[in-house]
């Protein structure tokens, strides 16, 4: 029996030609769109590219700068303007650290890690938005330099491009300088030398290994990992980067162990006279840390435009220091205390308040500027116009900005300053106004009680340990710590019908390209406390109602606080005075000559600060009304 040869059905690479002439035609055909698509789009991504000066990488950072509310400049508002930082004065944990968290292969890749990209393009693909990243250290460094925001597909290809050319013209060492150099890491700091110096007190190069994984970490997300915002996340980041070296083979399981455990101690830098050298500065650097998310992140330089009147923040200044002079020093009296009188009155009021006793040992301002021991005062002038409630137009945290020092942020016993809000206890619903006892705090808590008194000012939700049972007539007395600061706030808000307007000075913040990242919008207050209580309550003592005169309040503030004065107006302007010694404890504080002093000084100045700013807002709307003639 035989059998027929089988045929050889091994096939050959030529084979594939059988497919058909048209079926070959059509995959060619798709193969040169989609190459002529990829280098269309490099192409036209190569040429945008080249449209970017790359010397502005090595250019250094742009310097962040506060404006007044005419766009006038006041200061910088950097931590540091010099804050470029060189290779040699990095530690290798720290080098380490970011490279490890941020960019693993930072020192094999040319700007960009192909299989990173393409795995991001195709998972933003599949889920049609931009998802994930693939961010090198150089990718991050072009977004910084050049402000590239979005999230988009488009942003990526330009970043990646631009990260091709700037590693094809510097060095991984230059790279890596500009980038520490340049980034954000919270607190208002720029750059690795800013944040250093600020959150533990040292130059870079002593930072230890807990203190570089921390800095690593919180890059990310500067607003909420940064440990003195929440120490809790600061740490879990941390022990992320070092898990990160500890993968990377940088550290040994041995020292992972021991940083991992080891907390994160804070030392803030000591602030030089440079940084501490306006109150608005302070001010705006708290207020910028305090909106975190409210402001997206950001990176280089930063332009503040805030809601302040510079003629008035001037004039401010040298009327505190007036008045100052004038408790100190008989003779010396403010012309300005003086204006509307005749000149024989004008002349009795000088001379009366000369002849006033000073307390012995009252110190008197040198020309060293020795701020140790002196009188203090601070003022607030707050806008009270429709959509311009709580806007602040003048601040003052003391005799100078030397010390860094903002004393409105400091605290003080309010005593009788604060029984408004313990009258609006009796105006809840419920309640019964005739529980209000105007002459006596303590009568009138006792007959609300302590929980209702407590109740309605942990509604505040104010930072405020208060008194507890045990101590009710601390609580009804108000002979317990608040920051000036948030005394100012609250009687601000009764004074507004309730409403709990937050005082601010931030109107707009633009970046390095002039682009908006943050705009104030008139705020929709809430009623903050109960609207009737506050109209009933604002016109009772301590508060003072005179017929075409501003409301006012001027009190005495109890052991050795200070002394506490206020002028309002509804829709127009309110100031805020608060005189006295830093330490309450100074046996100067509580001299029974010193109370007439400041009681009369704190209320004049508060007048006379109130005047001036409502003909600068007058001047303003004056101004913005007259057309302005043709150029």
């Amino acid at each position: 029996m035989s059998y027929a040869a089988t045929p050889n059905r091994r096939k050959h690479w030529y084979h594939l030609l059988s497919i058909g002439q048209k079926k070959l035609i059509i995959i060619c055909s798709v193969l040169a769109v989609l190459l002529l698509t990829v280098f269309t789009v490099l192409g036209v991504y190569g040429y945008r590219a080249m449209q970017f000066d790359l010397n502005q990488v090595s250019a250094g950072l742009n310097s962040s700068m506060l404006y007044d509310s005419a766009n006038s400049p006041i200061a910088s508002i950097a931590e540091d303007a010099d804050s470029f930082v060189s290779r040699d004065d990095l530690p290798q944990n720290l080098v380490n650290a970011f490279v490890a968290r941020e960019d693993e292969n930072f020192f094999e890749h040319d700007g960009i890690v192909l299989t990173s990209v393409l795995r991001s393009v195709i998972r933003n693909i599949i889920s049609m938005r931009y998802e994930q990243g693939a961010s090198t250290i150089t990718m991050q460094l072009t977004r910084n330099v050049f402000e590239l925001s979005g999230k988009s597909m488009d942003r990526k290809m330009l970043e990646a491009m631009l990260a091709l050319r700037i590693e094809h013209r510097f060095d991984k060492h230059t790279i890596l300088e500009q980038y520490l150099s340049r980034i954000y890491y919270g607190q208002n700091c720029y750059g690795i030398k800013a944040a250093a110096r600020h959150y533990f007190g040292k130059a870079v190069r002593d930072l230890d290994l807990v203190e570089c994984a921390t800095l690593a970490g919180l890059v990310r997300a500067p607003s909420l990992y940064n440990p003195v915002r929440s120490m809790d996340k600061a740490r879990a980041v941390k022990n992320e980067t070092l898990q990160r070296m500890l993968e990377c083979e940088m550290i040994t399981q041995e020292q992972f162990n021991e940083a991992a455990a080891a907390p994160i101690i804070l030392k803030r830098g000591s602030v030089s006279a440079e940084s501490g050298s306006s109150y608005a500065v302070m001010w705006t650097r708290r207020e910028l840390d305090e909106m975190g998310s409210e402001v997206p992140e950001h990176s280089g330089g930063i332009s503040v435009v805030s809601s302040l009147n510079l003629p008035l923040q001037q004039y401010v200044e040298q009327a505190v220091e007036k008045a100052l002079t004038a408790v100190e020093q008989p003779g010396v009296y403010p012309e300005a205390w003086l204006a509307g009188m005749e000149s024989e009155a004008a002349e009795s009021t000088r001379a009366a308040f000369a002849k006033m006793r000073r307390p012995e040992g009252l110190k008197v301002r040198g020309e060293n500027n020795d701020l140790k021991d002196l009188l203090q005062c601070c003022v607030l002038v707050v806008d009270a116009r429709r959509n311009q409630r709580g806007k602040v137009l003048a601040m003052v945290g003391g005799r100078s900005a030397v010390d860094g020092r903002d004393r409105w942020q400091d605290k003080l016993r309010p005593g009788r300053a604060a029984a408004p809000f313990l009258f609006c206890c009796a105006c809840m619903p419920g309640g019964d106004d005739m529980h209000i006892v105007a002459r006596s705090t303590e009568i009138t808590g006792r007959r609300l009680g302590y929980d209702v008194v407590r109740a309605f000012y942990d509604s505040l939700k104010l930072p405020v340990e208060l008194p507890g049972r045990e101590q009710e007539l601390y609580l009804y007395n108000g002979l317990f710590q608040i920051r000036r600061v948030d005394l100012a706030r609250l009687l601000f808000s009764l004074q507004n019908e309730g409403r709990g307007y937050r005082l601010s000075m931030v109107n707009t913040i633009w970046n390095s390209n002039r682009q908006m990242i943050y705009n104030y919008e008139p705020e929709k207050s809430p009623e903050y406390i109960r609207r009737e209580g506050a109209t009933a309550v604002s016109s009772l003592p301590p508060f003072h109602i005179t017929e075409g005169e501003p409301v006012t309040m001027n009190e005495t503030l109890p052991e050795g606080s200070g002394q506490w004065a206020m002028a309002f107006r509804p829709r127009s302007v309110c100031t805020f005075v608060w005189m006295g010694f830093d330490d309450a404890t100074n046996p100067l504080a509580s001299a029974r000559e010193l109370r007439p002093l400041l009681s009369r000084a704190a209320s004049r100045l508060a007048r006379e600060v109130f005047d001036k700013a409502r003909a600068e807002l007058r001047a303003r709307q004056k101004a913005a009304a007259t057309p302005q003639p043709a150029s």
